[in-house]
């Protein structure tokens, strides 16, 4: 590939990545990770440890009370994590065109909670259905609605910005009016216009198609984008493609994390959901799925290539580096190989560095579709260590730590050609 194809493909992920909208969505899920680690430390707790039929302290006293106490913290982080990651990117996006953060995470919510439909359950007290109306459930607040969430921070926030810049819908305040109060103000026709946009959208698409918008945002969008990443052929395709962009100094997770992200936490709460019902987790590749089978050491599947260092390399410069870098590889940390070794820019190493992680994913599908090992349910923090990530994600599953080990052996001898030939190529140059 020429320096000028480089360039232009340099050039078009940096404005990707750049772009204020992409940026606003990448952003706001950067700014969950302490609710969404605190959530997997309790899920573990719940699901490892004090599970009622496998847990390992299933018969501790007290187990059902910290039980719990799991549940309602995750009630609390992933069980909201729709509505906040709806705030988040209505903050964020304003931030990007210079308006008021909280006023615009606010109005992003009411229009979220706008789209939803009024009468959502039905339920029956005392021998009487009884319609309870305006009511939100996991299925609306959770991960499971966060494309919709999306869309109307997106959007929502968008259309506020514009309408306050219509000067006939501003209202000017006194200069002694303090600035949050006038801020308000001036707001207060933007956003009421804005709110009746989305909720007029809401009725009218409830009358003319008898389906909520939740429902057709799931048909028309959710259903094909979590589908796709659900087969073979479309995880395939998106680990080549953001794997192989690393080549060229382009970290992938952080370009397409925006658009893999939503759609694999909606995959994974579609498996806490059917777990919790007792059925079989309807998805194979979620998040803690790429973590614990695909990005072992970093992006690459990088523990391999740092183990083949180690038994192949007698570069002294190679060795040294699979030292330095194998520390923080260990816990999914891979810039240091990655920029040390290096990987960015060198054709060595770029076919393995490509093939290893699409060879790990084909190894766990097809495990988990044959029922080999469990489906990943439980959200793990990204830095836990393979082999361990592997027993965590399953909720215990020791079949999934072998099957990382088994990856991890293949993916050693995937490489070690391509460090012996690294070695051979370094004596010629001497």
């Amino acid at each position: 590939m020429n320096n000028q194809m480089i360039g232009k493909l340099t050039e078009l992920a940096g404005k990707f990545a750049n772009n204020k909208y992409i940026s606003a969505i990448r952003d706001a899920f950067a700014n969950t990770i302490p609710i969404t680690i605190t959530a997997a430390f309790f899920l573990l707790i719940n699901n490892v440890l004090l599970d009622p039929k496998t847990g390992l302290l299933k018969a501790m006293p007290g187990r059902e009370f910290i039980a719990n106490i799991g549940t309602q913290a995750y009630n609390g982080t992933l069980g909201m994590l729709g509505l906040l990651v709806t705030f988040m990117i209505g903050a964020k996006l304003a931030k990007e065109f210079h308006f008021d953060e909280i006023i615009a995470g606010i109005i992003s919510i009411a229009c979220f909670v706008a789209l939803i439909p009024n009468h959502l359950l039905t339920t029956t007290v005392t021998g009487k259905s009884v319609t309870i109306a305006a009511s939100l459930t996991q299925t609306e607040t959770s991960a499971s609605s966060m494309i919709l969430g999306i869309l109307a921070a997106l959007i929502g926030t968008r259309l506020l910005i514009k309408l306050s810049t219509v000067k006939h819908l501003q209202i000017k305040m006194p200069e002694s009016v303090p600035p949050a109060v006038a801020g308000a103000f001036n707001s207060l026709f933007p956003a009421l216009l804005t709110i009746t946009a989305f909720a007029t959208f809401e009725e009218t698409v409830l009358q003319l198609t008898h389906l909520s918008v939740p429902s057709v945002i799931v048909k028309i969008l959710q259903t094909p984008l979590v589908g796709g990443f659900q087969t073979l052929p479309g995880i395939l395709f998106y680990v080549f493609i953001s794997t192989a962009v690393f080549i060229f100094g382009i970290h992938g997770a952080f370009v397409f994390g925006a658009i893999s992200g939503p759609i694999l936490l909606t995959s994974l709460q579609q498996n806490i959901d059917a777990i919790k019902l007792g059925h079989t987790a309807p998805n194979i590749v979620t998040q803690p799925f790429l973590d614990a089978y695909v990005y072992m050491g970093g992006g690459g599947t990088m523990i391999c290539l740092v183990i083949a260092l180690i038994i192949f390399s007698r570069r002294s410069d190679e060795r040294m580096i699979s030292k330095i870098g194998g520390v923080p590889s260990l816990f999914n940390i891979s810039e240091p190989m990655m920029f040390g070794l290096p990987i960015v820019f060198n054709p060595m190493y770029a076919i393995p560095f490509i093939l290893t992680p699409m060879v790990g994913t084909v190894i766990a599908y097809v495990s988990t579709q044959l029922g080999l090992v469990r489906p990943t349910y439980i959200l793990i923090p990204w830095v836990t260590p393979p082999v361990l990530s592997g027993y965590l994600a399953t909720s215990g599953d020791i079949r999934a730590s072998i099957m990382q080990l088994i990856i991890i052996v293949v993916g050693v001898f995937i490489y070690a050609p391509f460090v012996i030939a690294s070695n051979r190529a370094a004596k010629m140059s001497d």
